[in-house]
């Protein structure tokens, strides 16, 4: 998706508000602006034809017209371009789900009030929907995630730090409708849980890395060379079902709450 989500200039301006600056940097910023997003965009079709490996300086340089050693300007080293790809393909999909949210927030207004445990549950269902459709209402940028998380070492350890704060701010999406569900009585409360290290872990961070994990990885199940009898979409709303019930959900709630879900979550869709 071209042109999608905000642009992540390394300009030293890049906080200054644009209307802070004189005329002629304003100019000289949007027009640096534009050509690192053309460059990320052509950078995201060498990963749509020849994968994650197939982006490299060289290779977009070629495909830009561009001096070899003028894309260092934009982007310190192929990590960086990596790790600028991921955070636009991030920042995108946090704007779909935000916008999903408010608008399932206006649908289930009324039975916010009238069941609580049943609208929480029907956010959560919503929420695995929409998951589940992006490879289809976002490819290119569902793809990309897919292909940087089984490439491992494609990003240096700096570069890969400043994409969490981005991927972060996407799974709170999902963290926060599961804490709402928890507060409505629809599941219960995660206890003891414990990071690597073992020390105390947030029980809804772990159950959002655990669904999302579940859902990516009910996806990914669509590119098995021996084919299954199902798609990766409808394993993944097996794994959502199975997660709430194992949650505390109470089987039948569950069911409506995806019924629900199916009736609201159009109301969704932007514009």
């Amino acid at each position: 998706m071209k042109g999608d989500g905000p642009t992540f200039s390394d300009v030293p301006s890049e906080n200054v508000p644009a209307s802070a600056l004189p005329a002629s940097q304003d100019r000289r910023t949007r027009k640096r602006d534009a050509r690192r997003d053309h460059l990320l965009d052509l950078a995201a079709d060498l990963v749509e034809s020849h994968g994650v490996d197939g982006v490299t300086m060289a290779a977009l340089a070629e495909a830009a017209d561009y001096a070899p050693a003028s894309l260092y300007t934009y982007f310190s080293s192929r990590s960086a371009l990596l790790a600028s790809l991921q955070q636009r393909a991030l920042v995108v999909l946090a704007q779909v789900a935000a916008t999903h949210v408010a608008a399932w927030d206006a649908a289930l207004a009324d039975e916010d009030r009238r069941r609580p445990e049943l609208a929480s549950l029907a956010r959560l269902w919503a929420f695995s929907n929409l998951f589940l459709a992006a490879p289809h209402t976002h490819p290119r940028e569902f793809r990309l995630q897919q292909q940087l998380l089984v490439s491992v070492g494609a990003e240096d350890g700096e570069d890969a730090a400043t994409v969490v704060p981005v991927a972060m701010a996407v799974l709170d999406v999902p963290r926060r409708l599961l804490d709402a569900a928890t507060d409505s009585g629809a599941i219960t409360a995660h206890v003891g849980a414990a990071d690597p290290l073992e020390g105390p872990l947030d029980g809804s961070v772990l159950r959002t890395f655990a669904w999302v994990v579940a859902l990516n990885g009910a996806l990914m199940a669509d590119g098995l060379t021996t084919g299954l009898p199902t798609t990766g979409a409808a394993l993944g709303a097996e794994l959502t079902a199975a997660l709430l019930v194992g949650w505390g959900a109470q089987v039948e709630l569950a069911a409506e709450a995806r019924t629900l879900a199916a009736r609201i979550e159009h109301q969704g869709e932007p514009g």
